[in-house]
């Protein structure tokens, strides 16, 4: 039985969202994207807070993005004090020309229907 992945984005819950951008070469894109979904599968998923991640690869090859929703600022900042999280960290860096991280919450969905 095939498990479906899915993420929801929900204005009015309280939740902490990361957006990073990374800026790569284009031969390294798949590397990266490949890298942030094994590691997030292998051990971030089950971090205590932890709600979603999702990986997008720009269709020009130059970046990968990273969104990621987390349950408050407190368990993801718990999460990014840890020394796993500062080598994984230094791991997806290694691949990139660039990092752009944010934190944001969600003001608004628009959706169609």
């Amino acid at each position: 039985m095939t498990r479906k992945n899915t993420a929801t984005i929900d204005a009015a819950a309280p939740r902490l969202t990361l957006i990073n951008v990374y800026e790569v070469e284009a031969e390294k894109q798949a590397d990266l994207a490949r890298l942030l979904s094994e590691i997030t599968e292998g051990g971030i998923r089950q971090a205590p807070g932890f709600v979603s991640v999702c990986v997008h690869s720009s269709l020009d090859g130059t970046k990968v993005v990273n969104y990621a929703q987390w349950t408050s600022k407190e368990h993801f900042d718990a999460f990014m004090q840890q020394p796993e999280t500062r080598e994984q960290l230094k791991r997806f860096a290694a691949l990139a020309k660039s990092v752009s991280p944010a934190l944001y919450r969600v003001d608004a969905i628009h959706c169609q229907g």
